[in-house]
């Protein structure tokens, strides 16, 4: 009897015909995509999380340099280190957070059917589904954020419990784990509870709760590493991103810092002469001469750390248009993760190539909109003083793009990916509110 009533529980979301197509097709496009391109993609980025994996697999972080955090690699962990299996596991969180998806458009008040035909558009760009056969985090994050969504979706800034406050900190603290780029999330969310009906009495409240896990996963893991390299990070390469972000001036740095700016400025004028990524320049000339001065990479990280600030205090003109100009433009332009030789069949990456464009085209056309009516829904919140899902949306995805741009240059355009459902759900509202939507459509969205 009790197995029955956990059965029944357990899989009653799937009562929904919706859900059950949803999931059908989530399987086949994932199928179709394993038929054409039978490859698990490795990244230099991939490394990092392999190798923390390894270590979790022995039961033993001593001696970990801190290179990445436990989140990610703990996925790999629960595969036992077999990539191939890793990538079933990101297939499946592919579909569930598909589900996720339309239970936050529902909640949203669009049509069950319009809900379905929003999750179906969104898990389908290829860029989410080629994500998922990498050894890359970015996947794991999308399915986070989705959650984290949908609590929004539920009027989570309207109401407080301790169930679900505990629920939202641990979503925040897995999101910390993954990328401690994260942790201002619960403070933005927290903040604008605080100015939902702001009392002095809430400062301290249930809500408080959304600070302290998140928190206890970033200063946990950064305690971690301390023991392990002596600095107190949340990853070593901390100080070697902030030094991207001076690429373009990493000369006008302070003169005891001449043995790091002469190889990266030599290797920077490489880049540029090979047409090189010049984000990557400093990776380029540590592999090639500065790892012999500095064999320890937590020890040059920290030095590149305390270059990096003297170097953009010096030169906060530069460091501004690099911000402005480059990091933050780059943040908006979309990207794709796949290698596009190892297709199985002749022409068949020519086919998904043609098939990246076209959705290439939908997504940049939604995020062009959605920086224009942006602009509205932050006036409309000084005029109501509502908390809306839409103006959140907004202030998250604006927030995140200012904070990357600030503290690196390079793959900017894997901060906004697990954002694109936010903005598409965002642009598809403000049409839906504004009543832009052809009539033949109405009966889809109420």
């Amino acid at each position: 009897m009790l197995n029955k009533l956990f059965a029944s529980k357990l899989f009653a979301f799937t009562k929904d015909v919706y859900v059950r197509k949803l999931i059908l097709f989530g399987l086949l496009i994932r199928f179709i995509i394993i038929l054409f391109y039978t490859n698990v993609t490795i990244y230099p980025d991939s490394s990092g999380f392999l190798e923390l994996s390894d270590y979790l697999l022995n039961f033993d972080l001593s001696g970990y340099e801190g290179y990445r955090t436990i989140g990610y690699p703990f996925l790999i962990f629960l595969g036992f280190g077999n990539e191939w299996l890793v990538v079933i596991y990101q297939f499946f969180i592919g579909v569930y957070g598909s589900v996720v998806l339309y239970k936050t458009a529902v909640n949203l008040r669009f049509s069950s059917k319009f809900s379905f035909i929003i999750s179906l558009i969104s898990q389908s760009f290829l860029n989410v589904l080629f994500y998922e056969t990498a050894i890359l985090s970015e996947s794991l994050t999308l399915f986070f954020m989705m959650l984290l969504m949908y609590e929004i979706s539920k009027g989570y800034f309207s109401k407080t419990n301790l169930k679900s406050e505990i629920w939202m900190g641990f979503i925040l603290g897995c999101l910390v784990l993954i990328k401690p780029f994260y942790a201002y999330i619960g403070f933005l969310i927290y903040g604008l509870s605080l100015l939902q009906d702001f009392k002095w009495n809430k400062i301290i409240s249930k809500k408080i709760i959304i600070l302290i896990l998140p928190l206890f996963a970033y200063f946990g893991w950064s305690y971690v590493n301390k023991v392990n390299t002596g600095y107190f990070v949340s990853t070593t390469y901390f100080g070697l991103n902030l030094s991207q972000n001076c690429v373009y001036f990493a000369e006008k740095g302070p003169k005891e810092y001449d043995w790091i700016m002469k190889p990266y400025v030599k290797y920077r004028e490489i880049y540029i002469e090979e047409d090189k990524d010049v984000a990557m320049t400093i990776w380029g000339a540590y592999e090639t001469e500065l790892q012999y001065s500095h064999t320890s990479l937590p020890d040059f990280s920290a030095e590149l750390g305390k270059y990096a600030m003297a170097t953009v205090q010096m030169n906060p003109k530069e460091y501004l248009k690099q911000v402005v100009c480059r990091s933050w433009v780059d943040f908006w332009k979309p990207a794709i993760y796949w290698n596009y030789n190892q297709f199985n069949f002749k022409y068949a990456n020519m086919l998904f190539l043609l098939i990246w464009y076209f959705q290439l085209l939908l997504i940049t056309v939604t995020t062009i909109t959605f920086i224009i009516i942006s602009l509205y829904y932050i006036s409309d919140y000084f005029k109501t003083k509502i908390i809306s899902f839409e103006f959140f949306g907004v202030l998250l995805v604006w927030v995140t793009s200012i904070l990357q741009a600030l503290v690196t240059y390079g793959t900017n355009a894997k901060y906004r990916f697990p954002f694109e459902f936010v903005i598409l759900l965002v642009v598809i509202l403000f049409f839906r509110n504004k009543k832009m939507i052809p009539s033949s459509l109405n009966n889809f969205l109420q």
